[in-house]
């Protein structure tokens, strides 16, 4: 088992994996705003742009993924990103069950460089204030599906690399 696990995290198809989950998760929160007709607030799309890096960092590692230390730059990287987008769908959960008074208003908080609900306001645009997601599978609620999916997302990502440095520091022979 460790094997197989040393070799997919170090292949191409564990990026790949991860580029699909990313545009997965993309692709349903698109579907919940223009099929189901459920508005963005600003923690969703902060969401958003903390999975689109996840993305992008996953198509880094996935393109250089026979250099050693770009596996490393690119789990770390990812392991950061993941680490945000847990800190924004918590505070989403939060807000929605009132625990946390929100300061989230019409704005993503976008910096002036990367104004991204301009490039793309399909996606990247805040149309209403945050206080609710709506349902999703399970019993859950968008924001808690997403908190619950992004911890295992993280903890994988973690894992990954842990078995990376364990066999890079032969601790673990494969």
């Amino acid at each position: 088992m460790i094997r197989f696990l040393s070799s997919f995290v170090q292949s191409r198809w564990y990026w790949s994996a991860v580029i699909i989950v990313g545009l997965g998760m993309e692709a349903v929160a698109l579907f919940y705003q223009y099929v189901l007709g459920e508005p963005p607030c600003g923690l969703c799309i902060q969401s958003r742009a903390w999975t689109l890096l996840g993305v992008l960092i996953a198509l880094v590692g996935l393109i250089g993924n026979r250099l050693l230390a770009v596996r490393y730059v690119a789990h770390s990287a990812l392991i950061v990103t993941l680490g945000f987008l847990w800190k924004v769908s918590r505070e989403a959960v939060l807000v929605e069950r009132g625990i946390m008074e929100s300061s989230c208003g019409m704005d993503a908080g976008f910096p002036s460089w990367m104004p991204l609900h301009e490039w793309l306001p399909q996606v990247f645009e805040v149309m209403t204030f945050c206080g609710f997601t709506p349902d999703f599978v399970f019993g859950l609620t968008m924001g808690e599906g997403l908190l619950y999916g992004v911890i295992v997302l993280f903890f994988i990502a973690v894992a990954a690399l842990a078995v990376q440095l364990l066999k890079s520091f032969g601790v673990i022979r494969v």
